[in-house]
């Protein structure tokens, strides 16, 4: 199924959009646990983070495609769909957690600024 939505064209939208929603039901979520209203800075630099990580992944993951398939070897198609999963896959996870080590990093430097 990841490798007939790659070949459609549908896979990188469907991955943006689902790290998307990922991320904001947990910002949601987070922020009601901490009894914090939600900043719209914030969400959308979390939102920009995500479509960030994800696009850079589909970029790897067409560098990596094309690789595979200049080596001349018999069975390419393989490796391509292996490619292809093991991508969808550290694309989708690093979409949903980067964005908020992101986010906390640049939160403990603008804390460290406004002691200074």
């Amino acid at each position: 199924m990841i490798v007939k939505s790659w070949e459609n064209g549908r896979l990188v939208p469907a991955m943006i959009f689902l790290a998307a929603l990922l991320n904001g039901l947990i910002y949601l979520r987070a922020a009601h646990l901490r009894s914090a209203k939600p900043g719209l800075l914030t969400s959308a630099w979390l939102g920009a983070l995500t479509v960030g990580i994800v696009v850079g992944f589909s970029f790897l993951l067409d560098a990596a495609i094309l690789h595979e398939q200049s080596k001349l070897i018999p069975n390419s198609q393989a490796l391509v769909n292996e490619e292809i999963v093991a991508h969808t896959y550290w694309g989708l996870i690093s979409g949903i957690f980067l964005p908020y080590l992101v986010i906390r990093f640049t939160q403990n430097l603008n804390f460290r600024a406004q002691a200074d």
